[in-house]
């Protein structure tokens, strides 16, 4: 067996802790003293690994969207491996994205916290649209291999994109809220939906006969102009 390196072990224990610490207080609220309580070393330890608080948020949420980059890329490879259909891997990778192991209450309220500071907080908007570009693009290119043309497979690999971010957040709200795994099947149910990339045959028009205009009466009086009001018309009986 490998030996573990004791330096990459303790950094782990870290980010582990600090994950922790903001899914309890959030971000602005955890200090480097609740990381090296949590992970239970010294905080000249913590000082060592990372150079400032904000050092240690970007390298927490660096290494959450790598284990996130990370199953999705190993679900894809396996999946091509056993030769599965392109439709059958995307689904694959949705249930891995959806997995109680990445998406755990905990975890869905850092995300929820990283992204919420992401719109003003460069740095983190960078990592985390890395990592959705790279998800984007796992599935748009599945849906190609199906049969799909490039903009509609971007277009349906965006959409479910949006939906798995949207659970992701929603489970975020607390323990009561179902996570994302709770809404698998509903999510592949989608996903099998998608309309088919062969067009089908345009619909027959058939054109329907419209009955001709009532032709105008003749009138009795045939001094009045074509188009002027006939006032013998008026009171004929």
């Amino acid at each position: 067996m490998p030996r573990v390196n004791v330096k990459d072990k303790r950094k782990h224990q870290l980010i582990e802790a600090n994950i922790a610490s903001i899914a309890r207080r959030g971000l602005a609220d955890t200090t480097i003293a609740h990381v090296s309580k949590g992970a239970g070393m010294s905080r000249g330890i913590v000082n060592f690994y990372f150079t400032s608080k904000e050092k240690m948020m970007q390298e927490t949420l660096a290494a959450m969207a790598d284990e996130v980059t990370a199953a999705c890329r190993q679900t894809l490879a396996s999946g091509r491996e056993k030769g599965n259909d392109p439709l059958a891997i995307a689904e694959t990778i949705l249930r891995t994205m959806m997995s109680d192991r990445l998406c755990s209450h905990k975890r869905m309220a850092v995300w929820a916290a990283f992204i919420g500071h992401a719109g003003t907080h460069t740095a983190f908007s960078k990592v985390i649209r890395a990592m959705d570009d790279a998800l984007t693009a796992q599935l748009k290119a599945l849906w190609q291999e199906a049969g799909y043309e490039a903009k509609m497979a971007e277009t349906h690999a965006r959409q479910l994109q949006a939906m798995i971010r949207g659970h992701w957040l929603m489970s975020a709200l607390g323990e009561n809220e179902k996570r994302p795994s709770a809404y698998s099947d509903a999510w592949i149910d989608l996903l099998r939906g998608v309309p088919s990339p062969v067009p089908a045959p345009a619909e027959k028009v058939v054109k329907l006969k419209t009955a001709a205009p009532p032709r105008p009466k003749k009138s009795k009086h045939t001094d009045a102009l074509p188009g002027q009001l006939d006032f013998g018309d008026l009171f004929s009986h």
